[in-house]
């Protein structure tokens, strides 16, 4: 079952969002404003200029205004290498930037504000929305991807693009640069609290010009500043530790060089390691623990615990600070305390970092550099699978291998008292962000491997063009929205669908999702309310999210038993208008989204709509409302 989202982009002229901010006046900015650091009283605005006096940020709360001066410094470790310098600006390069940072404290949680940032003779305006409380009953939605590897020479680049059917190579119907910025484009439609990017976000962390590609797509989706919207959250990934093909690579002090500008860019929250602050971190928003790791180095130097056997961090001789996630090191010992401290206070913990552990891509074989072996593994992350699995983590999220795969363990999570009961971690790989789109690796499996775009969402072609399915680039859309005194966990798989004319033209692009909805429960809280059960008494159809809607509706609904499932949208008249499902469906809590459409794809108009669903003996409907 193919879903699909109910914005379909015409061409790739690009739609101006709701949410507009003020690009106008910018060219004392070297980087547009953006933010940093959510949370519920606070938040920080970054920019970068190349001007060291102070530039302001004023926001309005209660009918006042409040300004302050940037904090600035000169951001030295963003100087263009001599070789760039060299090639693309004839010796004569910009200067290193200055960064202006200005954290507005005192706010109240989930309340939006507008604020306006002056640098010299420019002014930009934008707006944000604190974090909310961990006790608020708000809705949250998140957005994961990984793998954007942005670069200037990925534009006019095709990735491989391997057929399921076919041996041999063909290219992706769009650049990768295009890939980039429609996926870009869906997500702020969509208008997240939070954009995460589970690393691999430039080519090469050392060249400068790949981060300037990084923030003029970030800062420039359309008309719109995406990052002056939405806070970004991230995790590093091997290429910000890669200095570049034509400089140190992974070695150092190169590799240090490196991932030294991903930390003049982006403010995380401290995690009391002097040696890799803001390397690992742990964020709170509302019911939800994020915890980044970063898992990109691992000890003993070419063991089979490492994941790069090219980069020497913390620890050992000649080596950087890339930290150690390995047993007895300092961010291992972090780790095991936000968990348990997240178990008994979060309804969700999700854990992002880049090297997916398991996987078949190419960095799914074991650490080594023999044949079928990886110098770049993820398997060497398994060891932190029990730790995972014992404190009730709900899902990893990485990348690295540049597919779209899920995985699903099973273990024991212990609770505070001691109790053990079955546990589920789901392993995302959500590297589809905008470069490659790679296939499995023959003679690799995955017994946990629940999903893969590859396989699962087979190619259908009508007179040489692609109707559905295969594998694009996109992101994890997860919604968190409250649920029977506790919270659901909503997880959608989102691929971004371009529409090619048989000679190869573009005729724009939409939104869709690959049948692979996970839905999660708050099980913590089930317990608490002495609702041990983690499968549902009765089939029920919930009340449908968001109610009115005006792109998409998740339709909810539970299941006691396996049932054979049909649930049907009608018009207020009764008239059929869409069959969302008709199939057998395990027992648990489901998801699918409803995009506004009827069966054959046209935009049904606004109005009151009927969703029924029949399960057996049951039949329940609720309604929802659709405003264009």
């Amino acid at each position: 079952m193919m879903l699909s989202g109910s914005l379909r982009h015409l061409s790739f002229t690009v739609v101006c969002l709701v949410w507009l901010v003020d690009l106008s006046g910018a060219e004392d900015f070297r980087v547009l404003p953006y933010l940093q650091n959510p949370a519920p009283e606070a938040m920080t605005i970054l920019w970068l200029s190349d001007d060291e006096t102070p530039g302001t940020a004023q926001i309005t709360t209660a009918g006042a205004e409040i300004q302050q001066n940037a904090i600035v410094f000169l951001a030295e470790g963003l100087a263009y290498p001599s070789w760039e310098a060299d090639t693309y600006f004839g010796g004569a390069p910009p200067s290193p930037p200055f960064r202006h940072r200005v954290r507005f404290e005192g706010l109240s949680p989930a309340t939006s504000y507008q604020y306006r940032v002056r640098q010299g003779v420019s002014e930009f305006e934008g707006g944000f929305t604190t974090a909310p409380a961990r006790s608020s009953s708000d809705p949250v939605r998140l957005i994961f991807f990984a793998d954007s590897e942005t670069e200037p020479e990925s534009t006019g680049k095709h990735t491989d693009w391997p057929d399921p059917t076919v041996s041999g190579k063909r290219p992706y119907l769009l650049d990768q640069t295009q890939g980039l910025l429609n996926n870009l484009q869906v997500i702020a439609d969509r208008n997240p609290q939070l954009l995460g990017i589970a690393g691999d976000l430039v080519e090469s962390g050392g060249e400068q010009r790949d981060w300037d590609e990084f923030w003029r797509h970030m800062t420039h989706v359309g008309d719109a500043n995406l990052a002056a919207r939405i806070p970004l959250v991230v995790a590093p990934g091997n290429h910000e530790y890669y200095e570049g093909p034509r400089m140190g690579r992974y070695e150092q002090p190169g590799s240090e060089r490196a991932i030294g500008r991903w930390l003049s860019y982006f403010e995380n929250p401290e995690n009391g390691d002097p040696h890799a602050e803001g390397r690992y971190y742990r964020l709170d928003y509302g019911p939800v623990t994020l915890i980044c790791l970063d898992v990109t180095n691992g000890i003993p130097q070419g063991s089979e615990e490492d994941t790069n056997y090219f980069l020497l961090g913390d620890g050992e001789t000649g080596g950087g600070n890339s930290p150690s996630f390995g047993e007895g090191s300092r961010q291992r010992s972090w780790l095991r305390e936000q968990l348990a401290d997240s178990r008994r206070h979060s309804a969700f913990t999700f854990v992002f970092f880049h090297h997916v552990p398991y996987s078949v891509g190419p960095h799914g074989w074991p650490a080594g550099d023999g044949t079928g072996q990886d110098a770049q593994s993820g398997v060497p992350v398994r060891s932190l699978t029990p730790l995972f699995h014992e404190f009730g983590v709900d899902a990893l999220i990485a990348g690295h291998d540049e597919m779209w795969e899920r995985s699903r363990l099973g273990g024991t999570q212990i609770l505070d008292d001691g109790t053990r009961r079955d546990h589920t971690l789901h392993v995302y790989d959500v590297g589809i962000a905008g470069d490659g789109l790679r296939g499995p690796q023959q003679g690799l499996t995955n017994p946990y491997q629940q999903f893969l775009a590859h396989h699962d969402a087979p190619e259908v072609w009508s007179d040489g063009v692609l109707e559905a399915g295969g594998k694009h680039y996109g992101h994890l859309e997860i919604d968190i929205l409250p649920a029977d005194g506790g919270w659901e966990a909503v997880l959608k798989p989102v691929h971004v669908f371009p529409f090619v004319a048989e000679d190869g033209s573009l005729n724009g692009y939409e939104r869709r999702l690959y049948d692979d909805i996970v839905v999660l429960r708050d099980v913590v809280t089930a317990i608490e309310t002495d609702q041990v059960s983690s499968t549902p008494e009765v089939h029920h159809l919930q009340p449908p999210y968001p109610n009115p809607f005006n792109s998409t509706v998740l339709v909810r609904f539970q299941l006691a038993g396996e049932e054979t499932v049909t649930i049907d949208v009608r018009d207020g008249r009764g008239a059929h208008v869409r069959k969302l499902v008709s199939r057998r469906i395990a027992a648990g809590w489901h998801t699918v989204e409803w995009n506004g459409r009827d069966d054959g794809g046209r935009e049904a108009a606004s109005g009151v709509y009927l969703i029924s669903l029949k399960a057996g003996a049951v039949r329940d409907t609720v309604e929802a409302v659709l405003v264009r």
